[in-house]
């Protein structure tokens, strides 16, 4: 008997999916290539596509550099990668350059303002590296990290981190600890 196949890249037709419990693809394999263009997105480049694709990490976040799903702006799978060393070297350059841009994280040193209004809730805060406004989907809220830090998540899928939430100045604190259960 052999093994299943695992996928390292895959695309995928429209609606199907990858079975990545079982490592067996449902859609055929096809060459996948990635390009970072001069505008400055990931362009999915397959024999009958050339679309613009964004990077979205699958849990478990453990692994941050594998199980990526390549998404059009609509929000559809067009690719996935379980690993990105399957890749050719141009592709993996393309996608390593996305990945550190994506994995950047923003340190929040102060919380100015916290307002909420239909389905979201905007925040304004002073990060290390200056002031950010960013909003927050209503039923969201800070994670916990390890270490005693929470981690909020943006609408487009940035990371504000509080790695001290009790050095914070005390309106800081009392606007963040309103949100955190």
């Amino acid at each position: 008997m052999q093994p299943d196949p695992a996928p390292s890249a895959t695309v995928l037709q429209p609606s199907r999916r990858t079975n990545v419990d079982e490592g067996v693809p449902t859609a055929p394999q096809a060459a996948l290539r990635l390009e970072r263009r001069l505008d400055g997105k990931l362009w999915l480049v397959t024999g009958e596509q050339n679309v613009p694709v964004e990077v979205v990490r699958c849990f478990p976040w453990t692994a941050p550099g594998r199980l990526l799903s390549l998404r059009t702006a609509d929000g559809e799978e067009a690719a996935f990668v379980a690993d990105p060393a399957a890749l050719d070297a141009e592709s993996r350059r393309a996608l390593s350059a996305v990945l550190v841009r994506s994995g950047f994280v923003l340190e929040i040193t102060r919380i100015l303002a916290v307002e909420e209004d239909f389905e979201l809730r905007s925040w304004r805060v002073l990060t290390a590296r200056g002031p950010r406004a960013f909003q927050t989907p209503l039923d969201a809220w800070p994670r916990r990290l390890d270490g005693g830090g929470l981690v909020l998540e943006d609408v487009y899928g940035d990371l504000y981190r509080v790695s001290h939430p009790h050095a914070l100045d005390a309106q800081s604190q009392k606007l963040l600890w309103a949100f955190v259960d």
